[in-house]
């Protein structure tokens, strides 16, 4: 098992709201003691990233139209700029999937 937890998020073009989610939340997942390493993606590309993700976060109302494969845990949200929240979530499942993330 690996102690690092590779995260996804992923927008329409890869470059606004997915990194603007990633930057929010890094600081929030190191208050939850959560060893991770975070990359940002349009929705096209995620199959390139298939093999380094290890949960992807997209947001609600762009993973409706999506059809993910494989068992990646896939976290949907409502609100980009919620960090903290976000981080909650990423948390949870990190506890179920990756508890070894933990530091």
């Amino acid at each position: 098992m690996k102690a690092k937890v590779n995260i996804l998020f992923v927008c329409g073009y890869g470059v606004g709201s997915s990194a603007m989610a990633a930057m929010l939340v890094k600081k929030n997942l190191q208050a939850e003691k959560i060893d991770a390493e975070l990359k940002h993606t349009a929705v096209g590309e995620i199959t390139a990233q298939n093999d380094w993700t290890d949960i992807i976060v997209i947001s609600k109302k762009l993973a409706e139209g999506i059809t993910f494969s494989g068992d990646k845990p896939v976290i949907e949200i409502i609100n980009i700029m919620d960090g903290k929240g976000i981080a909650k979530q990423i948390a949870e499942v990190v506890d179920v999937h990756f508890p070894q993330a933990r530091k």
